[in-house]
């Protein structure tokens, strides 16, 4: 896969040298990142593709430090795999670790939600409240495969839920796992070219979340989880993942 041009750097900075102050150099790291983050979750950069350094450098207006930089963070958030001395690929695809994405997220998010029900209070709830109802007004269409305004809805419902939990390292190991699981329902997606047709089950966390059912709740949410990852695997075919999105030079 080709990797498209993206804009000129954030905030006016073009081709950061690598002799910026500490601060400004980890800002622009930073952004880097975010714009290469968001071109491999939306597929533009295909899982198992090598990272070639100058061909980044040149597309991201960016020099190698702070490229450097970006593709570290990359790797500890599971984006990017780290090839010892032999540089970046994008994190490969596979049956196997979608699974594990999804059992892990399984256990992680009803352990939050179980933590938010007992600690939330009134203004946690009319949040849950806010964020499915902005959700709901927003159905996907296939007409737009990616919708970014969709995915930032999806995912604030999601944290919504969890918020109260009261651990914040909880919850931004859960944004990695969100990160990744995301990534393969996109990819699923672009290759299906439609949507998936999960169950509705958001309204229904909802109501058993706002009372207090914790049971129920973390019922629904895994049913969720797991509905959705099957969805993934039903749109991408009944090719193996790792034959679809092959490592590649």
């Amino acid at each position: 896969m080709r990797m498209q041009p993206r804009p000129a750097s954030p905030a006016g900075v073009t081709g950061a040298s690598d002799e910026m102050a500490p601060d400004e150099a980890r800002t622009f790291a930073q952004a880097v990142q975010a714009r290469l983050a968001e071109d491999i979750l939306n597929g533009r950069l295909a899982p198992g593709m090598r990272l070639r350094l100058q061909s980044l450098c040149d597309t991201y207006d960016v020099s190698m430090s702070p490229l450097r930089e970006a593709l570290a963070g990359l790797a500890g958030r599971g984006l990017v795999a780290q090839e010892g001395q032999r540089g970046f690929r994008v994190a490969p695809a596979s049956a196997e670790d979608l699974n594990f994405i999804t059992e892990t997220r399984v256990h992680i998010e009803t352990l939050a939600l179980r933590l938010a029900i007992e600690h939330g209070g009134d203004a946690w709830e009319a949040a849950i409240l806010a964020a499915h109802h902005r959700l709901d007004r927003r159905p996907r269409t296939d007409a737009l495969l990616i919708d970014p305004q969709w995915e930032g809805l999806h995912r604030a419902y999601h944290m919504a839920l969890l918020a109260a939990c009261g651990l914040p390292q909880l919850l931004a190991f859960y944004r990695t796992l969100t990160d990744n699981f995301d990534r393969y329902r996109r990819l699923a997606v672009l290759t299906a070219g439609r949507h998936p047709r999960p169950k509705a089950t958001h309204g229904a966390i909802v109501k058993a979340v706002l009372a207090r059912d914790t049971v129920r709740a973390e019922k629904l949410l895994i049913e969720h989880v797991r509905n959705s990852a099957s969805q993934i695997v039903t749109l991408f075919g009944t090719r193996e993942l790792q034959r679809l999105w092959p490592a590649r030079d």
